[in-house]
């Protein structure tokens, strides 16, 4: 039977690393190859005169609309943002020819370097096919070896007659697979036959791993990688970038003409570098962790291990081979293959914030479509790749802190994860072509200010998909390991994930969450991350993106009356392409939705339960305000002033009124999800979601059917129809949308306080109040009773009810969405 290294709940280290690597290559050869073909003087001069010429016309059109006062009309920013690249667009042809070419010919390389790679192994080493008569019972225990790998085909057995080293290599391509013996390891075999067979192992966990063809590529996209995108291009720029012909003095010029480009060429080549060698590190730990599981080889490969020297210098560790405490680790607790690191992130993130900068240019053009739409298409796939790798990481140290293979940490290591990744992705878009070249509609927009505050927009949301990932991976392992029934246990988990450490991990055993549970976890971080990006990845490319701003004022209104109209109707910035988003609603959902159904198979829908009445007591004090408001309103402000006529640039006390009451069901969502973090428990990051749905629904419906009719009653606003799905769909995503955005200080606060109540030593709560009451252990079929039957009979109904009120508000935006997002217009 195949050796196992346990239950593997994510994929391998190795293919994460490659995955990286691949989109590293390709940030770094674009920016090369792009800067290239700008290098020429006159291309680049030729660049300049339409950039001056571009700008020209966007400065004559920007003044037209403000002498015509419409340049702060909605949509016109926008407008001639894409216009301004459209008209700089055709400069940017025959450097985008180059980037397709360069990247055809690196592809051909690498494919090349490793188809030839057995044949040039074979050659080097002066290999000859293993004979079975050579040395008597080496075949056999070579096909032993190979069975109690699980292989199903045995490899071709080579030997290297002048190795003296006891070992071996495995290579070759898809059905042809090889292995190399040195001569030395013969010898080993007749003197330490554990010790042999621990070798032959290793190489053949390469095999059964599947981490061959992982391996070469990465090794051929590397070599290709310095003879395609790095060597000729460093020759071009240093010997053919001076107008003034080439003297002796021409290199130094080029190094101070292109010292930003040149640093940002050494910034990435060492970047993909490091991925190479982690590809490499990774599948040998991974290698030995599956070799030390063959009965018999996991003491003699550690008795190897321990006679191999440590390294001297610190850079080991960044080298092609593990350090040998490394891999003793991996042979004694094989789940610390899957320990994940800060490093993870910067990989991933520094790479795609290349890419991403460099596509935001052409993405709407390249397509065929509106450059805002372009952009948030773009944004889909950047976001939901990075979203999910957040989750995966922080899933696979939660999991380590859990069971008790990881470390304990000061700082959670969520909060950082979601930090670094933030950073090192606007760290790549700093080093794109177009902040290079100095392109504008570059990430940040243009100023310091500007890139600030898009990142830490972007900080703030990486933390929090963080630590709604921290929260339900270690709720599902908690469940896994059988202490999720102990209330006890389970509160003193919930309090630790707060100081990013799990006092009683040591004591839990490893076992194994639901097969589904990792899937639906990384789908669920993928679908918000995606929504998020694309609506931050449009503003991000501008000065104006994220700015907040008053509101009109009310008609005739005057002191506290008009602050409270302004405020009522303040432009968030790009809130409103949230509203109009269709998977707002979609991921905010699957956010609550996943923790929900695993925590309902833990037999812990209680606390779910207590949620959802949170939001249901936010709902009621909405529709008591939303009845009293309009006749409060009647009451203080005076006639005239609910009576003026609004000019254009002016609101009527009617919608002064319906934003006053939207603004308080934004501020009950963010109270609902306050209390919902500060409260005990687990999964209180998908809890303070699905109060907020709950809330939204409520609020949503006492708008529509309490405070309506009241405002139509008294005169205060237009009466409306009982059902309009889309102004109703609308109305829920502004309560929401404006929520979310209130609830982070909120939420904030009360985490702090929380985690101090609930720290060692701090304030003990009433009894009444404090945690879940311990509950019995959650019965099912049979034997549960008729109220309980009957109690999860209505959560199931009130769930499927609450599901099939977000879809149909999801359906009543089509046609906004399609006006706002399908044309690409901000309407």
């Amino acid at each position: 039977m195949a050796p196992t290294t346990g239950h593997r709940v994510a994929p391998g280290a190795a293919a994460v690393y490659f995955a990286l690597l691949v989109g590293a290559v390709l940030a770094t050869s674009v920016v090369v190859f792009f800067s290239v073909a700008l290098s020429p003087s006159i291309r680049m001069e030729a660049v300049q005169a339409r950039l001056a010429e571009c700008a020209a016309t966007l400065d004559a059109d920007a003044a037209r609309l403000a002498a015509e006062g419409t340049l702060d009309a909605p949509g016109q920013r926008e407008a001639l943002t894409a216009d301004f690249r459209s008209c700089l667009r055709p400069a940017y042809a025959a450097p985008l020819t180059a980037v397709a070419a360069g990247l055809g010919l690196l592809t051909v390389v690498a494919l090349t370097l490793y188809l030839a790679h057995p044949w040039w192994i074979v050659r080097r080493d002066r290999s000859t096919r293993l004979t079975p008569d050579l040395v008597p019972g080496l075949a056999h225990d070579l096909a032993r070896l190979s069975r109690d790998l699980g292989l199903a085909r045995a490899p071709e057995w080579r030997l290297v007659p002048h190795r003296g080293a006891p070992s071996g290599q495995a290579f070759g391509l898809p059905g042809r697979r090889r292995i190399h013996l040195g001569a030395g390891l013969l010898v080993l075999r007749a003197t330490d036959r554990p010790a042999f067979r621990a070798v032959v192992a290793h190489e053949l966990a390469h095999l059964r791993n599947r981490d061959v063809d992982l391996t070469y590529l990465t090794i051929s996209i590397w070599r290709a990688f310095l003879f395609v995108a790095v060597l000729p291009p460093l020759l071009v720029l240093l010997l053919f970038t001076t107008s003034r012909g080439w003297t002796w003095r021409s290199p130094v010029d080029a190094l101070a003409g292109n010292a930003r480009l040149l640093g940002a060429m050494l910034a990435l080549t060492c970047l993909v570098y490091l991925l190479r060698n982690s590809v490499l590190r990774a599948r040998e730990t991974y290698a030995d962790a599956v070799a030390a599981s063959v009965g018999g080889t996991g003491a003699a490969l550690s008795a190897i291990l321990q006679r191999q020297p440590a390294p001297r210098r610190w850079l080991a560790r960044w080298g092609t081979h593990p350090r040998p405490h490394d891999r003793l680790r991996a042979i004694r607790g094989p789940a610390t293959t899957l320990t994940s690191t800060h490093w993870d992130l910067v990989a991933a993130g520094l790479p795609s914030g290349v890419l991403t900068a460099n596509l935001v240019a052409v993405a709407g053009g390249a397509l065929g479509l509106d450059p805002v739409l372009g952009t948030a298409l773009l944004a889909l796939v950047v976001g939901s790749v990075l979203a999910a790798l957040l989750a995966l990481t922080v899933w696979r140290a939660a999991r380590g802190t859990t069971v008790g293979t990881g470390q304990s940490r000061r700082v959670p290591f969520w909060f950082t994860s979601g930090t670094v990744l933030a950073g090192s992705f606007m760290a790549g878009t700093q080093v794109s072509v177009v902040a290079v070249t100095g392109t504008p509609g570059s990430i940040g927009g243009s100023g310091l200010a500007s890139t600030l505050v898009a990142g830490l927009l972007l900080t703030v949301a990486a933390v929090v998909l963080a630590a709604w990932a921290d929260s339900t991976s270690r709720a599902t392992w908690l469940h896994a390991t059988a202490h999720l029934a102990d209330p006890s246990v389970e509160a003193a988990a919930s309090d630790a994930s707060v100081a990013g450490a799990n006092p009683r991990a040591a004591s839990v055993g490893p076992g194994r969450p639901a097969r589904w549970a990792l899937a639906a976890t990384l789908a669920a971080a993928g679908l918000a991350g995606a929504a998020a990006l694309a609506v931050w990845l449009p503003f991000s490319t501008v000065r104006f993106g994220f700015a907040i701003d008053w509101g009109p004022p009310p008609a005739d209104g005057a002191g506290w009356y008009a602050t409270v109209g302004r405020l009522s109707t303040a432009d968030l910035g790009p809130a409103y392409r949230f509203v109009y988003n269709p998977l707002t609603l979609l991921a905010l959902t699957a956010l609550w939705l996943v923790p929900a159904t695993l925590a309902g198979r833990a037999g812990r829908g209680t606390i779910l339960w207590r949620s959802g009445l949170v939001g249901l007591g936010g709902g009621a004090v909405v529709a008591v305000v939303g009845a009293v408001l309009p006749v409060a309103a009647g009451v203080v402000v005076p006639v005239g002033v609910r009576q003026a006529v609004p000019e254009p640039d002016e609101i009527s006390f009617g919608a002064v009124v319906d934003n006053s009451t939207i603004a308080v069901g934004s501020l009950v969502v963010a109270i609902a999800m306050a209390v919902v973090v500060a409260g005990r428990g687990p999964l209180r990051p998908a809890r303070a979601l699905l109060a907020a749905t709950v809330a939204t629904a409520a609020a949503t419906a006492a708008i529509w059917w309490v405070a309506g009719p009241v405002r139509c009653l008294t005169g205060v606003g237009l009466c409306r129809e009982a059902v309009d799905l889309d102004a109703m769909s609308r109305t829920a995503l502004w309560i929401l949308v404006q929520g979310l955005l209130v609830a982070v200080p909120l939420v904030l606060a009360a985490a702090v306080a929380g985690a101090r109540r609930r720290a060692p030593g701090g304030p003990t709560p009433p009894a009444t109040t404090g945690g879940d009451p311990p509950t019995a252990p959650a019965t099912t079929g049979s034997d549960a009773p008729a109220g309980h039957r009957r109690t999860g009979t209505a959560r199931v109904v009130a769930l499927l009810v609450l599901l099939a009120v977000i879809t149909t508000l999801v359906w009543g935006i089509r046609t906004s969405a399609y006006e706002t997002w399908l044309r690409g217009t901000f309407g």
